[in-house]
């Protein structure tokens, strides 16, 4: 044995020990396992991520399409043709019923 060696077994210790070695490996292997865990976790949540941002991108097109409907149907091409639908006709004279003072139902 060298003198290294002599002197850490003389204060207690080994250079080498079985029981050491197993023991660095299982906590290598838990680092491992702990690693491979993170790694499949970042991986769902990126899948998860993209997901999203594909119905974010599909909802502002529907909501796109709908505010283009809205505004074909308040236009006024579009308010004149239903008018004409109801076979609705303009007035000659519009009256204005004013109310003198406000009135409240009690029981």
């Amino acid at each position: 044995p060298s003198r290294i060696e002599n002197i850490a077994r003389r204060s207690g210790f080994e250079v080498f020990s079985w029981k050491s070695a197993i023991g660095a490996g299982v906590v290598v292997l838990i680092l491992a396992a702990g690693y491979v865990a993170q790694i499949g976790a970042a991986s769902a949540k990126g899948y998860q991520i993209r997901d999203l941002e594909n119905q974010i991108v599909e909802l502002k097109e529907q909501e796109e399409k709908i505010e283009l409907k809205v505004a074909e149907s308040q236009s006024v091409r579009s308010v004149d043709e239903k008018v004409k639908e109801m076979g609705l006709v303009p007035t000659a004279k519009v009256e204005y019923v004013m109310a003198t003072a406000p009135a409240v139902a009690k029981r």
